[in-house]
């Protein structure tokens, strides 16, 4: 067999020396064959790594011939995903192909799960946003020819599309905003910084700092894995039981969320700066609008999936990383200038 290409039943039948018809009942459960040739095939089609291909019976209701892509995504419920997914749609459907689409939450087993369930729907590509759980399974669809991309977030599997923004960048420019504005005790608020995109985004706040020859008080960096609900709480709670910031970053959308409904509740959105990394619905409505280095979830789901159609159509060119910046949007929450 050819390398880095899927194995077939013929495939299996040519290694296991048995007929086509022997491995097709074997695969499909059916019976009249004998324990020792049900054993050789399932040995064979174990050290090759073959699937069945269901695809054409999941989808004949589309089309025979339909092509396919999957989406591995952290939660469809977080807009920074589901715009990304519009983004990956908006180039599918020009190519006539449908996009499958399922979230991982976070979850090792839910995320091999997902690679497997669309491997198993012979998916012409995948499009992964990675937690790292999953890496032996994407070098295995690797190692069998599947085009993948990762979006947003690096793995350990190597030679791999990457597209994602400038994390550390952003965050960077956020907390020099505030510099600017004359803030010099600044708080910063955001996820695990042993996400990947979490952890860049903490050295680009720590580096502006210290560029500015200051060092944070470990107090002022929090760091917690919770959605907006949650992170209301621990915002509010952190300014009610401590000496307060002048200033906030607060490092993703759900952090920013919660933060501003801390900052309304205490009524302090007119006394401590804001400034948020990735923008967040109603930003410009609220008073004052909240002040925000922007991601570009629907351009990332774009270039994802033009990177990964590339590859389907045979670009053999080195792998690539592409990181997107953006530009801090001046709304008003961060040119709140320090009391005094």
């Amino acid at each position: 067999m050819a390398p880095n290409r899927r194995p077939t039943l013929r495939d299996v039948a040519l290694e296991a020396g048995v007929s086509f018809k022997t491995v097709s009942r074997v695969v499909n459960g059916e019976g009249g064959v004998s324990d020792r040739l049900v054993a050789r095939v399932e040995e064979t089609v174990l050290a090759l790594g073959y699937r069945p291909d269901d695809r054409a019976r999941r989808l004949r209701q589309f089309s025979s011939e339909a092509a396919t892509i999957g989406f591995v995504l952290v939660d469809v419920a977080n807009p920074f995903f589901s715009t990304i997914l519009r983004g990956i749609e908006e180039v599918a459907i020009a190519r006539d192909c449908l996009v499958l689409a399922g979230s991982t939450e976070g979850s090792a087993d839910r995320e091999r799960q997902l690679i497997e369930a669309f491997v198993d729907r012979r998916v012409d590509g995948l499009i992964v946003v990675p937690s790292g759980s999953g890496a032996g399974t994407l070098q295995a669809e690797l190692d069998r020819g599947t085009p993948v991309v990762f979006l947003d977030l690096e793995s350990d599997v190597t030679a791999v599309d990457l597209i994602r923004s400038d994390h550390y960048n952003g965050a960077y420019e956020a907390t020099t905003h505030l510099l600017a504005h004359g803030h010099r005790d600044i708080a910063y608020f955001g996820d695990n910084p042993e996400i990947f995109s979490a952890g860049l985004r903490l050295e680009g706040f720590r580096d502006a700092m210290a560029a500015a020859g200051l060092e944070p008080r470990p107090d002022r960096i929090v760091t917690e894995s919770h959605d907006g609900t949650d992170w209301r709480q621990i915002v509010r709670s952190y300014l009610e039981s401590n000496e307060r910031p002048t200033a906030l970053v607060s490092a993703q959308n759900f952090v920013t969320v919660g933060a501003v409904g801390a900052l309304h509740d205490l009524d302090l959105q007119h006394s401590i700066a804001q400034v948020g990394f990735d923008d967040v619905e109603l930003a410009d409505v609220v008073e004052p609008g909240i002040s925000v280095v922007p991601q570009q979830p629907r351009e990332l789901g774009r270039i994802a999936a033009e990177m990964l159609f590339g590859r389907i159509d045979g670009d053999e060119r080195p792998p690539r990383t592409q990181v997107l910046r953006s530009d801090l949007i001046r709304r008003g929450s961060g040119e709140i200038p320090p009391p005094g």
